[in-house]
């Protein structure tokens, strides 16, 4: 046997040095997070849809959704991708609300880090919603509503999300894609979790200017930013389609601010499926659009567009072709589209959604699809194959990105879904390395 020499030992240690430096160097913006629970992908299995994410001021991770038999369902997971222990039972906090329940579509993280998810349900054919308040330890926060919960009221549910207010009130919007059927509406609820009799006519609740309502936003004059389109949730399955959308603008007490874009609505090429808030106030929408034509018989591939406006509503001109940014995801992915947008710290906007291929019993066989365009609307081709990342979570099923959250050293963590069939869906939860 050969014995192996202080200098031998010295050049193996100095080359394992250098093949971890190299497979470090190697890693690049867009790739998973290996470092992240099981090669930078968590499956959520108490969790059948994973329908928002959000981060702790300690940045642990939350996220709401559906139990496996339903059910109002949050897991708190620590920064390396396991569930903690120190919330709810093992990371996993169920609730059972006053309703059947379908499970939590919405999620926001107060300043006090209590957590407040919205819920929608039915008691027989009447669709339901309850929004509820928990403690930074998994449990319900009895101050609020009535023990956690607030009461059930009736309200249209396919779509739908939730933003706070400075003064610490909460708006839920929700609805439906039917024009001519039930209206979609928006609730305002007070900090200790009752209908706020100030919003609207007196009732709490408002009829929104148009259907399937996907995301709120508050700017800093208290006027609140309603995006309509195509959403995640419609109809239990995030199918993208390149039609419009529109950003409505409603004062505080409700109405419909006038002075915003046309007569309130600013409309939008993209689905406007999501929807953020710059630090300088401009508005930004993502969402499907046609992103290439195709000879006849063949149909157009579909992939994301990004929109951004002046805190106004009118188009930026100076942002991607003349306000819009759009990307194709090839011929392996022509049916994509975005359901979730966020900012990075240094103006990057990342987008996320599914990244669709070949029809299957009528859906659409897909996976995560991400993208990223500098603040200026170009597309970051750094970032991932020339710009985009398609992530596989589940062979041959209908996988999507709901929500995105970024992390404070930058790290993009993206949750959604996996279906198969309506009896047959699973969660997940991705990072991806920022640069």
């Amino acid at each position: 046997m050969h014995s192996i020499t202080i200098p031998q030992r010295l050049s193996l240690f100095a080359l394992t040095i250098l093949l971890c430096v190299a497979t470090q160097a190697a890693a690049k913006a867009g790739d998973l997070d290996t470092s992240f629970a099981h090669k930078g992908i968590f499956a959520a299995t108490s969790l059948s849809e994973a329908n928002a994410v959000a981060i702790q001021s300690d940045g642990k991770i939350v996220v709401a959704g559906a139990g496996a038999n339903n059910g109002d369902v949050l897991i708190r997971l620590n920064t390396d991708g396991t569930l903690d222990n120190s919330f709810g039972s093992g990371g996993v906090a169920n609730f059972a609300p006053q309703q059947i329940s379908f499970g939590f579509f919405a999620l926001s993280i107060q300043s006090d880090g209590k957590i407040v998810a919205v819920a929608d349900g039915a008691s027989g054919t009447q669709a339901l919603m309850q929004v509820a308040r928990v403690n930074t330890d998994g449990t319900l926060d009895s101050s609020f509503g009535s023990g956690g919960f607030t009461s059930a009221i009736i309200f249209p549910l396919e779509s739908g999300n939730l933003a706070f207010q400075p003064d610490g009130k909460i708006l839920v919007a929700a609805g439906v894609d039917n024009p001519n059927g039930v209206p979609s509406e928006m609730a305002r609820f007070t900090a200790s979790g009752q209908l706020d009799t100030t919003f609207g006519s007196g009732a709490g609740i408002i009829n929104l200017a148009y259907p399937c309502p996907t995301q709120i936003a508050v700017q800093g004059s208290g006027k609140i930013l309603v995006a309509a389109g195509l959403a995640a949730r419609l109809v239990f399955q995030a199918q993208p389609a390149a039609q419009p959308g529109s950003i409505t603008r409603y004062n505080s007490n409700g109405t419909v601010d006038k002075t915003f874009g046309s007569s309130g609505t600013a409309a939008s090429v993209a689905s406007a499926s999501a929807l953020l808030l710059q630090g300088d106030g401009k508005i930004v929408v993502a969402g499907s659009l046609t992103s290439k034509l195709n000879a006849p018989a063949t149909r157009n591939d579909v992939g994301f567009g990004i929109a951004r406006y002046s805190s106004n509503g009118a188009l930026d001109t100076s942002f991607g072709s003349r306000g819009v940014a759009f990307v194709d995801f090839g011929v392996n992915a022509p049916v994509s589209g975005a359901f979730a947008l966020a900012i990075q710290s240094n103006g990057d906007l990342v987008a996320a959604g599914s990244a669709g291929a070949t029809a299957f019993q009528n859906k659409i066989v897909s996976a995560f699809g991400l993208t990223r365009f500098t603040s200026a609307g170009n597309l970051d081709t750094t970032f991932g194959s020339k710009g985009t990342v398609i992530t596989t979570v589940a062979t041959g099923q209908y996988s999507w990105v709901d929500s995105l959250a970024i992390q404070s050293d930058g790290k993009i963590v993206a949750a959604g879904t996996s279906q198969f069939n309506t009896d047959n869906d699973n969660a997940y939860v991705a990072r991806y390395l920022a640069q």
